[in-house]
């Protein structure tokens, strides 16, 4: 509970950042604080928190004690002389701790909603950071895509006045006007898909409609380590916390069923006053007049309530609990063992992305455009076709295109491994 309420205190601390594009490029952790605390979502399960501490306090209430008046008259049949008033106090006192494991109980179910909470968490984040990596490569599909459609509208243009002038053919012309239409066809699905991850993102984030933003792009960590992930990931994980936590509220509701078996005790003390007259019946008072007999009763009364029921009674219920305990202890045996290799294969996956981006995002990059541009200035002298620019440019183009794949492929990979981790990776 201390880290439930040290969790929603620094949420409640951190300032949200302005989401426009005069403010700046904002973090991506800016980012996912501003999804914290404005995704709807996320926010509904928060409230679940809310609902389990007054299930906590309600838990906590004792039985409240029950104040019974009656009153009788025999006037309505004409016994005008027949009158009863009673008064008395009951209260049910509850045995074998029941209260105690309520309490129990509601602390469990307590802890079971910050789990919760936390687990939307970690996968909202996983959700916008792997969004974020398919947004970002994007951007750079469509700034390279910008930059060889600029590229060939030039060359378009002077291929057009040699045209004009007859030294070149119509062909490369029509060559160029293709290759613009290929790269234009390119950029419009690329532009699609960019707004639809902006959108997608903008809704996790619980960004209102029309909200401009930017983000720095992040960075990579350099290295990471598989020493002690998975020992992390078993400590942090709040998917596994919610299991175990599911499995001791199984053993309390199992404890609690157990206890509703036996029976609560009623004492019941009361007063009850008796009024007679006699009619026809008279006597002589201590003065020595005559007078009609009356009579008065005054009544103390105690009583104890025990119900008469067997542990049968219950026996349903304890059986339910005890299968949803058993129940849980598999799921938490089952992601024991499964974290472990889920780190693994995230672990993997992120270091074989790595190692490609590093072989494509250094010197093949850049001995690529090198190369085309060589082949351009060969063109430009006469010695080689327009077909081996274009074939050089379309293996440039992929080349590049295949190392933003590669640079989009570790973001989503990292964002996988911290989520098998249960966390951000330092």
């Amino acid at each position: 509970m201390s880290s439930l309420r040290l969790c929603i205190g620094v949420a409640a601390l951190v300032s949200v950042p302005a989401w426009s594009q005069s403010a700046g490029p904002a973090t991506l952790n800016e980012l996912l604080t501003r999804a914290i605390q404005s995704n709807r979502d996320l926010l509904a399960v928060r409230q679940r928190i809310d609902e389990a501490q007054g299930l906590l306090r309600q838990a906590g209430v004792r039985p409240a004690p029950t104040l019974d008046v009656t009153g009788a008259t025999g006037r309505a049949f004409g016994t005008v002389g027949e009158q009863q008033f009673s008064a008395g106090v009951s209260r049910e006192f509850e045995t074998a701790g029941k209260r105690s494991k309520r309490l129990q109980l509601a602390e469990k179910q307590l802890a079971i909603a910050a789990a919760e909470y936390d687990e939307g968490v970690r996968q909202l984040r996983y959700e916008i950071l792997a969004r974020y990596a398919e947004y970002s490569a994007d951007e750079q599909r469509l700034r390279v895509l910008d930059s060889l459609i600029d590229v060939n509208r030039r060359s378009l243009e002077l291929t057009r006045a040699r045209v004009e002038k007859g030294d070149a053919a119509v062909l490369e012309q029509n060559l160029i006007m293709v290759e613009i239409s290929r790269a234009e066809a390119q950029r419009s699905a690329v532009s699609g898909r960019l707004e639809a991850a902006r959108s997608d993102i903008s809704r996790l984030a619980g960004l209102e409609s029309g909200t401009s933003w930017t983000v720095a792009r992040p960075t990579v960590p350099p290295t990471i380590s598989i020493e002690g992930l998975a020992a992390t990931a078993l400590s942090q994980r709040p998917d596994l916390r919610l299991l175990r936590l599911t499995q001791q509220r199984g053993s309390a509701e199992t404890e609690l069923s157990k206890a509703e078996a036996r029976p609560n005790l009623t004492v019941s003390a009361g007063y009850t006053r008796v009024s007679s007259r006699f009619d026809d019946q008279f006597g002589l008072t201590a003065a020595g007049q005559l007078t009609q007999l009356r009579d008065r009763d005054d009544i103390l009364q105690v009583s104890l309530s025990i119900p008469l029921f067997s542990r049968n009674q219950n026996l349903g219920n304890i059986e339910a609990s005890i299968a949803r305990t058993r129940a849980a202890q598999l799921r938490v045996e089952y992601l024991e063992r499964a974290i472990p290799l889920e780190v693994d294969a995230a672990w993997r996956r992120f270091e074989s992305s790595r190692s490609a981006l590093t072989s494509l995002d250094g010197q093949a990059v850049l001995l690529g455009q090198s190369n085309l541009e060589v082949i351009r200035q060969a063109y430009q002298l006469g010695q080689l076709r327009l077909l081996d620019v274009l074939a050089e440019q379309r293996r440039v183009l992929d080349l590049q295109l295949a190392s933003i794949d590669v640079g989009a492929e570790l973001r989503r990979s990292l964002a996988e491994l911290e989520r098998a981790v249960g966390g951000p990776i330092q």
